[in-house]
């Protein structure tokens, strides 16, 4: 019996050093020790919170980088007159459709004028190997290459660069010309003809190729010999028809 004195007031002494804590809340152990069955729900004391301001947040749209124009804008005219100065060459083959002398060409176009490359190779050749054509006059067919080593070089190139390449003949920045293995037809003529075709640009193109390669098989200038009958192909119809009508083709005569 003494120890157990002792013992349980051993146990009250440290029951008493730990309540109440340091809060003036009643400890769990101290409510177990008084004997009370269930902890009593303490009311915590009212905390007074000082409201924290909202930030102001400020949205910004991401900035999209400029698209990269592929094609023109609506409504933007072709440019057939800024000069790069600089050709490429229209990859692609087409066949030679005759049997005779192959004479071999290329198409190079000057970087930067708004032309349809393969478009423009499909209408040259078009030309070259039409039945109307110098194919009918010459023992001669036309095949179209991108290699280096060929008979001509057919170029459509700017008003300046045209300029340069048919030194040292003048084409004034508005025609086309023949010089060595150089076939150069001027872009302005090619994208707008002439007022004397009245609109039709593509029988312009082919009188264009036709005269100017006509250089290059031996064949000169020729005038109008009779009005209101078709044109020479080899006449300078750019400068004028006196009186002829548009032709482009070389087997076509003055009726």
């Amino acid at each position: 019996m003494q120890w157990f004195s002792v013992t349980a007031l051993a146990v009250l002494g440290t029951v008493m050093v730990v309540h109440p804590d340091v809060t003036g809340r009643r400890s769990l152990a101290a409510e177990v020790v008084a004997g009370a069955s269930t902890p009593v729900a303490q009311q915590a004391p009212e905390v007074k919170s000082t409201p924290t301001p909202t930030p102001s947040v400020h949205l910004t749209t991401p900035l999209r980088p400029a698209p990269t124009l592929t094609r023109q804008p609506k409504g933007a005219k072709p440019n057939v007159t800024a000069s790069s100065g600089k050709l490429s060459v229209v990859p692609g083959v087409d066949k030679a459709t005759g049997v005779r002398d192959k004479l071999t060409y290329r198409v190079e176009i000057e970087q930067g004028v708004s032309v349809n490359p393969a478009a423009v190779a499909a209408a040259i050749h078009k030309t070259l190997t039409d039945a109307r054509g110098w194919q009918a006059v010459h023992p001669v067919s036309f095949e179209r290459t991108d290699k280096a080593d060929v008979d001509l070089r057919i170029i459509v190139a700017t008003p300046t660069l045209t300029d340069k390449l048919c030194l040292p003949l003048d084409t004034g920045g508005e025609v086309s010309c023949r010089v060595e293995d150089r076939v150069v037809l001027n872009a302005k003529r090619w994208m707008y003809a002439v007022p004397a075709y009245g609109g039709d640009v593509a029988l312009y193109r082919s009188y264009l190729v036709n005269h100017e390669v006509g250089h290059a098989l031996g064949h000169g200038h020729s005038t109008c010999a009779k009005a209101k009958t078709p044109a020479p192909v080899m006449m300078q119809q750019t400068k004028g028809l006196g009186g002829c009508r548009p032709n482009a083709w070389p087997t076509i005569k003055a009726t």
